[in-house]
């Protein structure tokens, strides 16, 4: 296997400096009760810190010419404002036509917060953003994005939680058959935060997948092995793992929510290993370098 590789990208989240504007002592407290850092910041409108954040995103995806990036979720904040999709895909299209683009739904794109996805919310992501389950192959390594945002709260979606299920389990039979070096999957909720077991918070306090919808996916991860699954949504990073699995939630590339700065993960896949390392815009190294 050629070694190779790729940008991970999470939650560039149009329109969120804007909606944790303007907070009250009282709230921020709130928040912090939660285990997020929000900013005391005046109150704005718009979403200029994002544009300007996920213009350097793409700039240094372009500078670093990965093999592929991938962008694990809540692209937008508010799943109903069309000026925040139209601007994350003007953006996106400065990427080099040689770099493919993979998205992966967040919560905020098919729901809104603690919102569970409708079969209407997932129709408009996937005109915007293509399909919100999917698989592919690089190089021999076999890629799988989930809708985690489906398997978090199937409420509305129960046929699509079912099918998702399914697809997930036919392709990790086909990575198995394939031989496959590696298989990755994507998501935008992590399958847990610190253990497999640990027990689920209140909604609102809820970054990783439901114990009830982590056990089947763990389960299928473990008998296929699968070796990591990168995620966003909690907008710091977070490492945790289940035997050989390692779950990774990358930082925000937009609003950061805890001691982490916004930016982005450098993936290195090798025959034998999967190496990441996170930067901060501006701390990124000059060019990647893959050894043997």
């Amino acid at each position: 296997m050629k070694p190779f590789h790729f940008i991970q990208l999470a939650d560039p989240q149009f329109g969120m400096f804007a909606s944790l504007s303007g907070k009250t002592d009282a709230e921020i407290a709130g928040y912090r009760l939660g285990g997020l850092t929000v900013r005391p910041a005046p109150r704005t409108e718009g979403f200029a810190d994002e544009t300007r954040l996920f213009e350097q995103a793409i700039s240094e995806a372009n500078r670093l010419r990965p093999d592929f990036v991938v962008t694990c979720g809540d692209m937008v904040d508010d799943r109903h404002d069309p000026a925040q999709f139209e601007e994350v895909l003007r953006i996106a299209r400065k990427l080099k036509p040689a770099i493919p683009m993979h998205w992966v739904p967040g919560n905020h794109d098919v729901g809104g917060g603690t919102e569970a996805p409708t079969p209407e919310a997932l129709a408009r992501y996937r005109e915007v953003f293509g399909p919100d389950y999917y698989a592919f192959q690089h190089n021999g390594v076999s890629f799988i994005v989930l809708n985690s945002a489906v398997l978090h709260l199937p409420e509305h979606t129960r046929p699509e939680l079912e099918a998702q299920l399914a697809f997930l389990e036919s392709e990790l039979e086909a990575a198995a058959l394939r031989r496959s070096p590696h298989v990755v999957l994507f998501s935008h909720h992590a399958l847990f935060l610190r253990k497999p077991d640990e027990p689920d918070p209140p909604v609102s306090r809820r970054f990783a997948l439901t114990r009830r919808q982590r056990r089947v996916v763990l389960e299928m991860c473990r008998r296929f092995g699968v070796c990591h699954v990168f995620a966003g949504h909690w907008h710091q990073n977070n490492y945790a793992c289940d035997g050989s699995l390692r779950v990774i939630a990358s930082a925000a590339v937009g609003y950061p929510l805890g001691d982490d700065p916004s930016g982005y993960r450098v993936v290195k896949v090798y025959e034998d290993r999967i190496e990441h390392d996170y930067y901060g815009f501006g701390e990124g190294p000059e060019r990647v370098e893959l050894r043997a």
